[in-house]
């Protein structure tokens, strides 16, 4: 069909010059070491496509354990300095980002029958529009929020502001600061943890069917413990408070076979409520923004 076609030329093309370009702009105009850049872009292939399946399979796209692995990695090799760990694990932060946000797009463009070079070049175009916005934006929120200037990772639980959580930074500091700062059991703790998510995973392969007490007690998914363990108690709550919701909904709608599972009832609703809840959040950024220029 004339939607599928794509110059495998010129896409090899683009990869190529957009790497070399990386390389350079880190190297000459950053500073940064040339061997950890590369090791960046050379990690993004592989993170592509693992965390490519991870959003097929359960649309969740484990970015921040891409990260976290990739700066253990380079600090296996001898990398010491968490500036460096930073912008390099930033490049493979926002390409395999890219790459998995470019792959649900190729599976909307695909249900809609739209030209995949057509596509691309409008996905360009957002991200270049992106780049610059998201300077604006951060900028915008850290003036409306100083909250959002604040370390939380060195708060205690009782500190840390409800409202403004990321388990992502958590993530993102505490191995950057393992760099400098080091502390034996953090390594033993990410083993310990990729062990167990690896047991678990093989379990939960082997044991089908599973009862939704094995499945959501006993025996719950590597990642959502991994949720459960980073975020605050009440917005894991939510979290969970929505999947009840979601299961309850979907086991009283009628069964369509022809509906792919990522167009149900329940998750265009969860995918409005995500749209609505950033659109009230940049509502509300703007008004603390104003009320401090007033």
């Amino acid at each position: 069909a004339e939607w599928k076609r794509v110059h495998r030329g010129r896409l090899w093309a683009w990869v190529a010059a957009w790497a070399a370009a990386t390389l350079a702009t880190g190297h000459l105009l950053l500073g940064q070491p040339l061997f950890y850049l590369a090791l960046a872009i050379a990690l993004v292939f592989l993170f592509a496509l693992v965390n490519g399946i991870s959003v097929g399979v359960s649309d969740s796209n484990p970015i921040s354990s891409a990260f976290v692995v990739a700066v253990v990695l380079m600090a296996l090799l001898g990398l010491a300095d968490p500036g460096v760990g930073l912008m390099a694990g930033a490049i493979l932060l926002v390409s395999t980002s890219v790459a998995c946000d470019m792959q649900q797009d190729r599976s909307t463009g695909w249900r809609l029958g739209t030209p995949r070079a057509l596509q691309f070049r409008y996905q360009v175009l957002g991200i270049l529009v992106g780049a610059v916005l998201a300077v604006v934006f951060a900028r915008l929120f850290m003036a409306a929020y100083p909250v959002l200037l604040q370390d939380q990772t060195v708060m205690k639980a009782g500190e840390q502001p409800v409202e403004w959580t990321s388990a992502m930074t958590y993530k993102f500091v505490g191995v950057l600061r393992s760099l400098t700062e080091d502390k034996p059991h953090e390594r033993t703790a990410i083993v310990l943890g990729v062990a167990l998510g690896l047991a678990i995973e093989v379990l939960r392969k082997r044991l089908r069917p599973r009862s939704f007490v094995v499945d959501a007690i006993l025996l719950p998914s590597p990642y959502a413990m991994s949720l459960g363990g980073f975020v605050n108690l009440p917005v894991a709550l939510w979290f969970g408070a929505g999947g009840v919701v979601a299961s309850l909904a979907e086991s009283r709608a009628k069964k369509d076979s022809d509906l792919p599972p990522d167009m149900s009832g329940t998750s265009l609703a969860g995918g409005g409520l995500i749209a609505g809840d950033a659109l009230a959040a940049l509502a509300i950024g703007l008004a603390g923004l104003s009320a401090l220029v007033a």
